[in-house]
């Protein structure tokens, strides 16, 4: 485990200036920057919409003490991955130990040493890594959702007021840091029909009464989030003026099962999907049913839904939306190794999955994942002349310009709004364009500034 946290801790500090800021850290930084907590508040209501200021507030204080650099802001998302590590081991101990026939086949040490083989997996896992060196939210959710996961596996099998007052509490957290965690609340409660269907609906049983008591927090978890939850669907819902996800497309028919190939890499996920079918296979016959059972339901449902929703409401399949169902994945990999017949076979099969995670961080890192908008921004102020204003395309990305302006030049930024006087200079970033978005631009901008990585700049 200590080996875990201490290559994860490594992978997720290491020089996270790399990158230069992008759009949403833009929006982030926008609103953790404001100078007090109610200007903090009322800037993440435009910044984020349908998210509570969860992230923004603990960002602000976080820079309010280390400052507002790359590194120093994205090393609060490093750090919440490395405490992710530690929960994910957690996570698995619940699991196993919430399986009353697990009791039989495992003892203690041996789930403790399937749930460290976990937290390693994980920790190399580059869907891990990369959200977790971001100055956004998501590590933040993804530390909530496993923390949650774990109180609700732990009160299902002890039960107690504090325990299921405690999940209540984690789970408005966590669909308040981001709504998609919405996803796995959802997921506990088709598995708490499960054990209702199997064990009975009345409360005769202790089984019983501690899934419905469950059910309650988890209930009283969400009615805490009603309002928030209510702007977050006005806010997605196709007719809204301003469609926070109209740039998410939709998504193919497949894409449940490319997003585990994606993500961890087309050499280390079969090696990892043949380790957790053994894993599920010979747990099954093991007897940890419910284990398995659980699982495979966290690992499957959230994407299967977001398909639901994106057919039937609005396309919402993000890989990032969906980060923790990446964990039961790992947990099932890491049983997989357990279940090897002998120590040589478990240390060659963990090795090979650390390589092919390691080579898959290598491979991804030597392509480029940002836009040049610091040199972009400083070509668009020394193209202006006094009194000229620039903007950007999206304009969101608004605040990654005045991240990199000089504090004495913030004026010369305006955000873009096609209704009102152009500026004088564009910048704008080849991402998520409408269609002919980019020639209608240039017609306006015929000038060529800079040619950069993932933008360019214009002028009238």
């Amino acid at each position: 485990m200590i080996v875990a946290l201490a290559v994860g801790a490594l992978l997720r500090f290491y020089d996270l200036g790399a990158l230069e800021m992008s759009a949403d850290e833009g929006a982030s930084w926008g609103a953790a920057s404001a100078p007090s907590v109610a200007d903090v508040i009322a800037r993440q209501a435009a910044f984020n919409l349908g998210k509570l200021p969860i992230h923004d507030l603990m960002l602000h204080g976080w820079i309010n003490v280390f400052g507002s650099s790359l590194p120093a802001m994205r090393a609060m998302s490093a750090a919440l991955g490395v405490i992710s590590i530690l929960l994910v081991y957690f996570v698995a101990i619940e699991m196993f130990s919430s399986d009353e026939s697990a009791e039989l086949t495992f003892d203690r040490n041996q789930i403790r040493f399937v749930a460290a083989l976990s937290a390693i997996v994980f920790a190399v896992s580059l869907i891990a890594i990369k959200y977790a060196r971001e100055a956004r939210m998501y590590p933040l959710m993804l530390a909530v959702v496993l923390a949650q996961v774990a109180m609700f596996l732990r009160s299902l099998r002890r039960g107690g007021l504090v325990n299921c007052f405690l999940l209540a509490i984690l789970t408005a957290l966590a669909v308040g840091s981001h709504f998609s965690a919405v996803l796995v609340p959802a997921t506990e409660g088709l598995w708490l029909i499960g054990l209702m269907i199997r064990h009975g609906w009345h409360p005769r049983s202790d089984r019983t009464r501690r899934a419905w008591l469950v059910a309650m927090a988890l209930g009283a978890g969400g009615c805490l989030l009603v309002p928030t939850m209510l702007s977050s669907f006005r806010a997605t819902a196709p007719s809204a003026s301003v469609n926070i996800l109209n740039w998410i497309k939709l998504p193919p028919f497949y894409a449940p099962f490319a997003l585990f190939n994606k993500a961890t890499g087309s050499f280390a996920f079969p090696v990892l999907a043949a380790l957790a079918i053994w894993g599920s296979v010979r747990g099954w016959r093991r007897g940890t049913r419910d284990a398995i059972a659980f699982a495979l339901l966290w690992m499957w449902a959230p994407p299967i839904l977001m398909m639901i929703a994106s057919y039937t409401l609005t396309p919402i399949f993000v890989e990032r939306y969906a980060l923790s169902c990446f964990v039961p994945f790992f947990i099932l990999a890491a049983l997989g190794i357990f279940e090897l017949p002998g120590q040589l076979y478990r240390a060659s099969a963990l090795a090979i999955v650390i390589a092919l995670s390691l080579g898959h961080i290598h491979s991804y890192q030597r392509k480029p994942h940002d836009a040049q908008y610091r040199e972009a921004v400083a070509a668009a102020d020394a193209a202006l002349k006094p009194g000229e204003a620039m903007t950007v395309v999206p304009a969101y990305a608004i605040e990654v310009v005045r991240y990199y302006l000089p504090p004495d030049h913030l004026d010369r930024a305006m955000r873009h709004d096609p209704k009102s006087q152009t500026p004088a200079v564009l910048i704008i970033a080849d991402q998520n364009l409408a269609p002919g978005a980019f020639e209608k631009y240039r017609q306006i901008y015929p000038q060529v500034v800079m040619h950069l990585r993932g933008i360019e700049v214009f002028k009238k």
